[in-house]
């Protein structure tokens, strides 16, 4: 059994690199065994009870041994691959933080061939509303189905059960649990998209093809769609840009500028992402276009490029930090030292930039987290003094909902669309360590910084100013009644 007593494991960790059992290299059919698994767990647990700074922000220690021991039951038969994936991605998500899970993005070769590597991509596009699955674009079923089909079963399993499966395994900060629907969708705003991951290993297809009960206007009906490579349906959904590698745009709509943005995970450091954003609001004054609609609906966060945005809309320096930072360590214990990856060495030492610690344990942290970080937006550039509308959704978090809360806290725009993902009582993230287990193979997300806000906030995202809910009619009529209304926003009189 994993002990769960934190004394018992610090005191007896010392010792754990010399024990280490070898990473296995597992086909889909070979098991883990129980040594191997409670191994793993036994560092999961300490990184996590050690370093993870927003561990006990909806859960309480009692609930996390609890968790603890449900996830050491389970290590205690021999298990596959998935079956330990799976349990480690439900275990995370009892922590209620968007950004610690078994990140699929983040695995190795070997462990993303094994679990979800399959060509069983499902041909066309959707979003959930009201539990219901709507296709959003055919991207090749061979059957034509129109925008606003419902996908009402799929192998014979009805929709609504699929969901309900893979709620439990699915990410969210706090009680905010729309955005577990949203990011369940395809496009899910990730290389993996969590739904490709979480079918593939609750209720995988058997063949080449799935079989999908569709309901149209015309009625109901039973196709065989073939299934996809991840790497076509991916072109399929991204088909590509001259303006931009990441799906940017910048399109004018009569007097109003409409700047969508999908992604804010601009990591090539070939684009220049910043000369985009400017581009883009020189157009808008030098045509003196009375508004800009700046749509973020898609977008699940990454760099801090809103700054670059609001940067064009002020004439003053504008604060932005409204959350303080927090950490549970100065510096990272020895013995978890070999299984941390990360990008930046000063994450395993913050040195005095880590002020405490306080009676609760925690370090105030005293610079930027990263180099996305601000603690002050200043002017840049010729200031776009028209009307803005940001679109949002329940997709925003990190840095898009910092984004639409700055926007709306100071005043620089209107939000549109939906509630945001993300929590307002403050989220983990910033800077990370990369945890890698080493007899499973498998690598969890560990974020490093908690922000705390300076006033006590709501278990909830930012409200829009004007709410527009997504529906199903408006997707089978072909219209986006949220961009309408944000255009309208943008365009009218100050």
């Amino acid at each position: 059994m994993i002990q769960l007593d934190r004394r018992q494991i610090l005191t007896g960790a010392s010792g754990l690199a010399a024990a280490l059992l070898p990473a296995p290299a597992l086909a889909a059919g070979d098991l883990l065994s129980p040594a191997a698994m409670r191994q793993d767990i036994g560092i999961l647990y300490d990184a996590y009870a050690s370093l993870h700074p927003g561990l006990y922000r909806y859960l309480t220690p009692a609930g996390f041994q609890r968790e603890c021991r449900r996830l050491d039951r389970f290590a205690g038969t021999p298990r596959s691959l998935g079956e330990f994936y799976m349990a480690l991605a439900a275990f995370t998500a009892t922590i209620r933080c968007g950004h610690s899970f078994p990140n699929p993005a983040n695995q190795t070769p070997a462990v993303a061939a094994t679990l979800f590597g399959r060509p069983d991509r499902l041909p066309f596009a959707f979003i959930w509303l009201d539990q219901r699955m709507i296709v959003t674009a055919d991207l090749g079923s061979g059957h034509n189905l129109p925008a606003g089909t419902e996908i009402v079963a799929i192998d014979g399993i009805a929709a609504r059960v699929m969901l309900a499966r893979m709620l439990p395994y699915a990410r969210t900060d706090g009680g905010n649990d729309a955005r577990k629907v949203a990011d369940l969708g395809i496009p899910g705003g990730a290389d993996q998209p969590a739904f490709d991951v979480l079918r593939a290993l609750l209720s995988p297809s058997s063949g080449q093809s799935a079989r999908i009960v569709v309901r149209t206007a015309g009625g109901t009906a039973t196709v065989a769609c073939p299934l996809m490579t991840a790497s076509a349906r991916d072109a399929a959904l991204r088909p590509p840009s001259q303006a931009s590698p990441y799906g940017w745009t910048f399109d004018l709509r009569g007097d109003v500028g409409v700047l969508t943005m999908p992604t804010w995970a601009v990591f090539r450091d070939e684009w220049d992402w910043r000369g985009f954003i400017d581009a883009s609001l020189d157009t808008a004054v030098d045509r003196k276009l009375s508004g800009l609609v700046v749509d973020i609906r898609d977008n699940g966060g990454g760099l801090d490029c809103g700054a670059a945005i609001i940067a064009r809309l002020i004439d003053t320096p504008l604060a932005t930090d409204s959350y303080s930072r927090h950490v549970r360590y100065r510096k990272i214990p020895d013995r978890l030292s070999p299984y941390l990856k990360t990008w930046d060495r000063s994450f395993r030492d913050w040195g005095a930039s880590a002020v405490g610690p306080d009676a609760a344990g925690f370090y105030a942290l005293t610079r930027p987290g990263d180099a996305s970080d601000t603690d002050l937006i200043r002017p840049a550039g010729r200031r776009f003094a028209g009307k803005v509308a940001v679109l949002v959704g329940p997709k925003n978090a990190s840095a898009t909902l910092s984004f639409a809360g700055l926007m709306q806290r100071h005043r620089l725009g209107t939000l549109v669309g939906e509630q945001t993902g993300g929590n307002r009582r403050g989220i983990n993230g910033g800077a990370f360590f990369f945890i890698n287990l080493p007899a499973s193979g498998i690598e969890v997300d560990l974020p490093l910084i908690a922000y705390w806000p300076d006033v006590p906030q709501p278990d909830a995202g930012v409200m829009p100013d004007i709410r527009v809910p997504a529906r199903a009619v408006d997707v089978q009529a072909g219209q986006d009644r949220q961009l309408a209304r944000a255009i309208l926003a943008a365009s009218a009189p100050a």
